[in-house]
């Protein structure tokens, strides 16, 4: 009697404890990925609860009482690739999927995908980073650019910003898109981890774009598709996340970087339109401005962004998105010229930003197997910097430059059977930009005002053959109103599966870019010359990529690359020898430029990567490279370039405990990045030559000397809750835990005088919050 009185105490204490255990809703929708038409029927299941349930005639699906915790969705549909997807169930806020299936070509085991619209393997030069991810990795700050650098060929150039060098190219080759189109600088604080302290193309501080409102980010490094174009290095598009159709959910967070405060939720249930909205504003400026001593500079910055997604039943689905921010770095010096200690205490430094990003998007189906995309984006930025002498705070030197980007991208995609279909679209960006820099002195300066319209058509024709071969032969064509430069730029692609686990790929490309601004000054040329810099020329490059994936098991993938590069047309100076745009950064004066300059990049990449399905995750990659340039046809590729460090190495892991209690669920995180890159080069400096100028002066403009190589720990450490109503995490992230000095770069120093070695960023602990409910 005793034993079934214990035994029914112990069956209501386990009843209980299911009743109150913490679930949650996952829905979403079940596409073809070609052509986008709903999937009627697909079968989508939560593995190891054994719940699924099947989508309607729209496509759409809902599986309620989830519980929270890592969870497995797996869709299976008939002549389909069948697919799982991990996914994060935690309380306080749904799980909504739209995940797009790819037919199958052979007899290909499940396979597991880190986001909803990836097919199964990744495709070549190409990676995909979800948001999850980077709410995990450590020590990214949330920046999808600071992710890039764990992935192969990619090396941040200083840990001040998020300047990146890809497959040993300048930062400048890079290009940031929005919903696939092409978009102005957008970082917060633009100059940050410069040598001059002065703004580049490419980088910042911190992305204006709060990782509550990004959905998931395309990195691109080589050898693109005919519709990525405008760019030789690497590209990153990002993507906006729509806001909870049904209901309404919030996000709160605080950390080192910022505080946000996010919103979503249904702006029409009827019509499914609804929205998502996201302000920010930076703790060390709030710190600031309630009077708290934060260092000797005032940095402070704030963004707004807002994503609309309006559907429809016949017109399509429509978006609209804005993007506002500001940033400000502020340096006053001491007055006392006994209390200065370097260069930078002679001067007042006075940066300011302003960013806008306003745009949308339509997607129409057309017929049965059509689709209509149009996407379209105005962006600017302005920045200004002025430097105060101290001693005479009648002289300074200053930069203003406003650059602005108008782009559409229109493209009409058709599926003419499961093993056919083609792309083809028209992106036209109009250019404007303004460049004024006022140096100290009787320096001479720029002052520019230049537009032009770039405008790209562009096709692809992908075609799949029954014994395991995909094919894709495309082209884009270049058309820059400016300097009246026209390129036709052919791509093919072939990927050739050897069996069910392994595929090996071949692309090759022709690819252009336009110049930087500053670049297309007229400038004061020598005596009978001609050197109208307007009439500079594309940077051209030709790409080619042979990769090889070996998949071990449905999470572990095994990738390997060769690639090689040649850089052509590019920008080189006749006044100064030696110096090319394949080194240039920041805006500077760059006199004398003609299109004799050559490139090449040659290099190896292998990649190792665990899917985090169960509790653990593996990223470990290794990079080996050579980069050179040439200046009108001299030394034969002999020179090293700025960026050519010669190997990466990257590891990166992580681990998860759960613990499950009576009414709320624990998650414990540990996660471990280790990165070893080798020193990129730099110039000599003349120090008799620099002591008499009282400023930096270089031997040459060769990069002679590499740095001391770089090494860096990072470590993240996690806490996540979930309870009835609400979900939690306390994390901590430390960037270079062993507190290792990384060179930034070398300068003469005129109050010192002596050559002094400037550091990147030491241990930097970043303690955040998040509630999501």
């Amino acid at each position: 009697m005793i034993r079934h009185l214990c035994l029914l105490v112990l069956l209501c204490f386990q009843i209980q404890i299911i009743a109150q255990t913490p679930t949650q809703t996952v829905r979403g929708s079940v596409a073809d990925a070609t052509n986008n038409q709903p999937l009627i029927g697909a079968t989508v299941s939560i593995v190891d609860a054994k719940q699924s349930t099947t989508t309607d005639v729209d496509g759409n699906f809902r599986i309620e009482e989830v519980a929270v915790g890592r969870q497995q969705v797996q869709v299976n549909y008939l002549g389909y690739q069948t697919i799982i997807l991990p996914v994060l169930v935690e309380s306080g806020k749904e799980v909504v999927l739209d995940i797009t299936l790819q037919t199958s070509q052979t007899d290909l085991d499940t396979f597991v995908v880190k986001s909803p619209r990836l097919g199964t393997i990744q495709p070549l030069s190409s990676q995909t980073i979800t948001i999850e991810e980077t709410f995990r990795y450590p020590a990214t700050f949330y920046d999808p650019a600071r992710m890039m650098t764990l992935y192969p060929g990619v090396a941040n150039i200083n840990n001040q910003a998020n300047a990146i060098s890809v497959r040993g190219n300048s930062p400048n080759f890079n290009q940031w898109r929005l919903e696939g189109v092409e978009i102005v600088n957008p970082n917060h604080t633009p100059n940050a981890g410069t040598f001059s302290d002065r703004i580049t193309q490419s980088a910042g501080g911190v992305n204006i774009l709060s990782a509550q409102l990004l959905d998931y980010s395309t990195f691109l490094t080589s050898a693109y598709a005919p519709q990525y174009n405008n760019a030789l290095g690497g590209i990153l598009d990002m993507k906006l996340r729509k806001g909870n159709d049904e209901k309404h959910e919030f996000i709160g967070q605080a950390s080192l970087i910022g505080i946000d405060v996010a919103a979503e939720g249904p702006i029409s249930k009827q019509s499914k339109a609804s929205y998502l909205a996201n302000y920010r504003y930076s703790t060390i400026g709030l710190l600031s401005d309630l009077g708290v001593d934060v260092g000797d500079e005032d940095i402070s910055f704030q963004d707004f962004s807002l994503n609309l997604s309006l559907p429809t039943k016949k017109a399509g689905n429509f978006t609209l998105f804005g993007v506002w921010g500001e940033s400000d770095n502020v340096f006053i010096t001491d007055r006392d010229s006994t209390l200065w200690e370097e260069d930078k205490d002679q001067f007042d430094i006075i940066f300011d930003a302003r960013t806008i990003i306003a745009g949308g998007t339509h997607r129409l189906k057309i017929g049965q197997n059509g689709i209509w995309k149009t996407s379209l984006a105005y962006s600017q930025l302005v920045s200004n910097r002025t430097a105060r002498f101290a001693s005479n705070e009648t002289l300074s030197a200053s930069d203003e430059q406003i650059i602005q980007k108008t782009a559409l991208n229109n493209y009409y995609s058709q599926q003419i059977s499961s093993a056919t279909n083609f792309d083809i679209g028209l992106s036209i960006t109009q250019h404007d930009f303004e460049v004024q820099t006022n140096p100290a002195g009787n320096i001479a300066g720029i002052d520019l005002d230049r537009q032009g319209l770039l405008i790209q058509p562009y096709f692809n024709w992908h075609q799949r053959f029954a014994n395991g071969l995909d094919v894709d032969l495309g082209f884009s064509y270049t058309h820059f109103s400016l300097t009246n430069s026209n390129a036709f730029e052919p791509r093919v692609s072939f990927n050739y599966q050897l069996s069910n686990r392994q595929r090996l790929s071949l692309r090759y490309g022709l690819h252009s870019q336009i110049q930087n601004p500053e670049l297309y000054e007229l400038p004061l040329c020598p005596a009978n010359t001609v050197c109208d810099r307007s009439l500079l020329d594309l940077n051209r490059a030709h790409h080619i990529v042979l990769g090889y994936q070996q998949q071990f098991t449905p999470t572990t993938t095994l990738s390997i690359e060769a690639y090689y590069q040649y850089l052509f047309d590019i920008p080189v100076s006749t006044f100064f020898a030696n110096r090319s745009a394949i080194n240039f950064l920041e805006i500077d004066r760059y006199r004398s430029l003609s299109n004799g300059g050559n490139g090449r990049n040659i290099g190896l990449e292998i990649n190792l990567q665990k899917i985090l399905l169960d509790d653990y995750y593996l990223l470990a990659n290794a990079s080996l490279f050579d980069s050179r340039y040439e200046v009108d046809g001299l030394f034969q590729l002999g020179l090293d370039t700025r960026w050519n460090g010669n190997y990466i190495f990257n590891f990166t892991a992580g681990k998860e405990w759960k613990k499950q209690k009576t009414n709320q669920q624990r998650i414990w995180g540990l996660n471990l990045n280790v990165a070893y890159l080798g020193g990129f080069r730099e110039q000599a400096i003349n120090i008799a030559l620099s002591r008499s100028e009282d400023a930096t002066i270089f031997q040459s403009e060769t990069f002679p000397q590499n740095q001391v190589d770089y090494f860096k720990t990072d470590i993240r450490v996690y806490l996540k809750r979930s309870k009835a109503k609400y979900n939690t995490t306390l994390a901590l992230d430390i960037q270079n835990v062993t507190n290792h000095q990384n060179v930034a770069y070398n300068y003469y120093d005129s109050i010192q005088d002596e050559v002094i070695t400037q550091y990147q960023l030491g241990l930097i602990p970043i303690l955040s919050w998040r509630i999501e409910w």
